[in-house]
């Protein structure tokens, strides 16, 4: 059956072959190819204690010295050209094979970070079971999941989303706030968190990470940090 498998593989490459989903270049295998990889814009220091973001403007960038919720973040890529792409594959077109590409690179960042390593919780942010439904998938949940395989901390879901909110990708900053105001609750399943991570896809304002961190907090979570797939870069 493996045989009759892999003769079947082969004769489709051959017939309509492995396409890297960023430059369209032929591969062998996998859904993005070395080079593509190797230019992925990856966050580097200095970077904001809170979200994660690179700033100029010492350690706390300028969103984040207006609000945070967060007690500590790190991001894995700029969401700029090409990872745009990446999470638009990941997020929209079903690549959900994407996963653990991107699960492996944010689990290195959360076991090489000394505050997120002592997490005892890594937790979605959740969709709404509509959004779910129609996607078919949650994005973050599958990262989580992933990620606690990797790095050992345990997997929760710990919040609810009960509010069908509107997309937040054409609303300026107070917009998303109003956008996801009350749309998340706490899960009672008896477990006492205490440092949580908060996974998700991509960060821009921090509305919906601060939102989350906030209600965590609200029902007795000492601290509340984040770790993203990737993550807008600071306006000048």
């Amino acid at each position: 059956m493996n045989l009759f498998r892999d003769i079947l593989k082969s004769g489709l490459d051959f017939v309509l072959p492995q396409m890297c989903l960023l430059c369209n270049r032929e591969i062998d295998r996998g859904m993005v190819c070395y080079n593509c990889l190797d230019y992925l814009p990856v966050v580097v220091s200095p970077t904001c204690r809170f979200c994660g973001r690179p700033t100029n403007t010492r350690n706390v960038c300028k969103i984040c010295k207006s609000f945070h919720a967060l007690d500590h973040g790190r991001a894995w890529m700029l969401f700029v050209p090409p990872s745009d792409k990446l999470i638009h594959h990941f997020k929209y077109r079903r690549k959900t094979v994407l996963a653990h590409l991107i699960a492996r690179a944010m689990a290195s960042l959360v076991l090489s970070d000394h505050i997120l390593a002592t997490a005892d919780t890594i937790a979605p942010v959740p969709l709404h079971w509509w959004k779910r439904l129609r996607r078919g998938y949650d994005q973050a949940t599958l990262l989580a999941r992933l990620m606690s395989h990797e790095t050992g901390i345990a997997h929760h879901r710990v919040l609810n989303r009960t509010k069908n909110t509107r997309t937040q990708t054409r609303l300026d900053e107070t917009q998303r706030q109003r956008n996801v105001s009350n749309a998340f609750t706490v899960r009672s399943n008896g477990i006492i968190h205490k440092k949580v991570i908060l996974v998700d896809d991509v960060l821009t304002t921090g509305a919906t990470m601060n939102e989350c961190a906030r209600v965590l907090k609200e029902n007795g979570v000492q601290e509340v940090y984040s770790c993203v797939a990737a993550i807008t870069p600071e306006k000048k």
